[in-house]
């Protein structure tokens, strides 16, 4: 048996390869030239075809989107029904914005392959783009049926479902995702946004219920559920709530800020005040929360005395708990500002720009309390520290140079003024308030025509501006020039405001200037009894009119009166030790 098959293999062997090395007269070689022609050929187009395919690839990673788009155009003449030329046509065109042009390719890749899902998700994709939000929802729908085990595909659907304002099939979308899946927080959550904005509250608060009854423990959760409750006036199941999440949290600061609102929505303020500062003392409530309250503190401070105890109470809780923080001593300073404490303000305000300059109301407060306070020394030291951070800002110099002034740096008070009043723009009152002070600066410095050609620019402009009426009459009384304009001037000042002992002096002496002894006698008297009594300047001016009027006696006695305000004057010295006037 075994010698008789190994000669039948034997045979067979020799019998084949006796056949190979036999030819045929027959046309048989030319039919398998033809076939292998054939097959070359179409090896050949495929390889022309591969490398054209992925060069239009290498041209999209390099972004050269244009290019790309005509490689996988040539493609398609190539091969009409290659289906990935016309994916990637529909995805370089989607990434190009061109939605129409993407759209058209990716029906073209559907047409040819109904259930592949990239090509159906880029489909619902563009059409989303398009907002054609009805027949993106069909794609997905589409595309859950072939894989309805992904969730994502569901959240897509829902996504589009609400984009179209379609909120019922949406919720319908969740409820099949977790009728897959189970009761999920995302989900319950996303389901309950969207029946209170189709205002079911009931069925908004059902959802919270099933989801606490999953997630017992989920404090998030629970808070929400007892706002559903209080906002469907259950106070009682609100409060069921407050307690279980207390019991599993006890300092948790944000249920001490939602018990502090339910209180005093309900009225117990003392409650509410109670929970309000456990949640200032509790490190889970920011400092930005905590300092947001403390300013709505701001406008009703001055209230009553119980409100005044609470604002400080809960500022100084945080004072112990935040001492580097620059926020926090800016509104502690406003808080004392509002109650009128204004030393306790500056001295807070400057705390907080001495941990972080970068707060710029904090700046300015101080500096108008100086002003307030006169207090110029401290206004020269700020504003020039503030100028530092803000070197563009015009009232900083405004400050600087009026506080340099009152020191007779005149120099550098003429430099901040006209530097800063470039920088004013859109605010006509402190332009005026610029130009007053260096028209006076000028006049300090004797730079009679700049600041004579200032006062005549403010007056064209506001012909009523009582301060520079007064400043300037006053100034060329002094120079003894323009007497008569001078008069014109002071009268007009006292015309529109009568009763200012300043202005009424300078209107005396522009008449003492003009020998007009009599009536400016009577000016003065009344200047004196306008608050001229308290000023040495007045006073020695009635004392210089009663000398020219032949009342030395009466005028020596004013003089005395005045060096007891002025004691420094030593032009006083010596007209009361000769008593003769001096000019």
């Amino acid at each position: 048996m075994l010698k008789h098959k190994i000669f039948i293999i034997i045979f067979l062997v020799s019998h084949s390869i006796s056949y190979a090395q036999w030819k045929s007269f027959y046309p048989e070689k030319k039919q398998n030239t033809k076939s292998q022609a054939s097959t070359e050929k179409k090896e050949k187009d495929n390889l022309s075809y591969n490398t054209l395919f992925f060069n239009a690839l290498k041209q999209k990673s390099l972004e050269n989107y244009e290019r790309s788009i005509t490689l996988f155009k040539k493609c398609i003449e190539k091969k009409p029904d290659f289906v990935e030329a016309y994916y990637q046509l529909s995805i370089l065109h989607k990434k190009l914005n061109r939605i129409v042009e993407a759209k058209e390719f990716s029906i073209k890749t559907i047409e040819i392959q109904p259930k592949n899902i990239w090509y159906l998700r880029n489909n619902a994709e563009i059409l989303f783009l398009n907002q054609e939000y009805n027949e993106a929802a069909k794609n997905y729908q589409s595309i859950i049926d072939l894989e309805p085990n992904n969730e994502f595909n569901y959240y897509k659907l829902a996504d589009t479902y609400i984009y179209d304002e379609n909120y019922l099939k949406a919720i319908k979308v969740y409820d099949d995702l977790e009728e897959k899946k189970g009761i999920d927080k995302m989900v319950s959550m996303q389901k309950h946004k969207l029946y209170l904005q189709i205002k079911n509250f009931t069925k908004a608060t059902k959802t919270l219920e099933d989801l606490s009854e999953k997630f017992p423990q989920d404090i998030e959760v629970l808070q929400i559920l007892a706002e559903a409750y209080i906002l469907a006036n259950k106070q009682n199941k609100a409060m069921k709530i407050y307690e279980r999440i207390s019991l599993q949290d006890p300092t948790n600061g944000q249920l001490n800020l939602t018990l502090a609102n339910f209180y005093r929505d309900n009225g117990d303020l003392n409650n509410s005040y109670k929970q309000l500062k456990n949640a200032f003392i509790s490190d889970n409530v920011n400092i930005e929360t905590k300092l947001t309250i403390l300013a709505s503190y701001l406008t009703i401070i001055n209230a009553n005395d119980t409100i005044k105890f609470q604002a400080f109470e809960l500022i100084n809780i945080l004072d112990s708990l935040y001492s580097k923080n620059a926020e926090l001593y800016a509104i502690y300073g406003d808080l004392n500002y509002a109650v009128g404490e204004k030393e306790n303000a500056k001295k807070y305000y400057k705390k907080s720009v001495g941990i972080k300059q970068s707060i710029k109301p904090v700046w300015t407060q101080i500096l108008f309390l100086d002003v307030e306070d006169a207090n110029y020394d401290s206004l020269l030291l700020y504003s020039e520290k503030a100028l530092m951070f803000y070197p563009t800002e015009p009232l900083y110099y405004y400050f600087n140079g009026v506080s340099n002034s009152f020191f007779n740096n005149l120099n550098e008070a003429k430099i901040s003024l006209e530097e800063g009043i470039e920088y004013v723009f859109d605010n006509d009152a402190l332009y005026s308030e610029f130009q007053n002070s260096l028209a006076d600066v000028y006049n300090s410095m004797e730079l009679y025509t700049q600041s004579d050609s200032l006062y005549e620019e403010i007056l064209n402009t506001n012909p009523e501006n009582i301060i520079v009426l007064n400043n300037y009459s006053y100034y060329l009384s002094l120079r003894k020039k323009d007497l008569q304009k001078a008069k014109k001037m002071s009268k007009k000042c006292n015309e529109l405001e009568p009763d200012n002992g300043t202005y009424q002096d300078t209107y005396a002496w522009i008449l003492y200037c003009l020998g007009d002894y009599k009536n400016a006698k009577k000016w003065l008297e009344k200047a004196l009894k306008n608050g001229g009594d308290k000023s040495a300047v007045i006073i020695e001016h009635y004392g210089d009119v009663l000398f020219k009027l032949g009342q030395k006696k009466e005028a020596v006695v004013e003089w005395k009166k005045a060096k007891l305000i002025d004691p420094d004057s030593k032009l006083l010295d010596k007209k009361i030790k000769n008593e003769d006037l001096f000019e």
